[in-house]
């Protein structure tokens, strides 16, 4: 079983769920936010990968893309940043 499934088979209420966009508010703070959501309890968090024409994506999330990207987020830096994450959070990431 995959670990979404088993959060929602093990957790069948009150599941919080969490997107940020990475390499905002500061390129480097990707990890960081995910160690800090994990331990305020958030079960399930998304990695918002910025681009630069999010028209499907309302004005927050357009700004955070923008700002991510003008700090030098690119995916190849995201998958950098997460490479080791699992040793730092538990089964929370997905």
């Amino acid at each position: 079983m995959n670990r979404i499934n088993n959060l929602f088979e093990t957790k069948k209420e009150n599941i919080l769920s969490v997107y940020f966009t990475a390499g905002f508010p500061n390129l480097n703070d990707t990890v960081e936010i995910i160690q800090l959501l994990e331990k305020k309890g958030v079960d399930l968090i998304e990695i918002g990968i910025p681009f630069s024409d999010p028209t499907a994506d309302g004005p927050t999330i357009q700004r955070s893309s923008e700002t991510a990207l003008k700090n030098g987020m690119n995916l190849e830096l995201l998958f950098e940043q997460l490479k080791n994450i699992r040793e730092s959070v538990k089964y929370r990431l997905f």
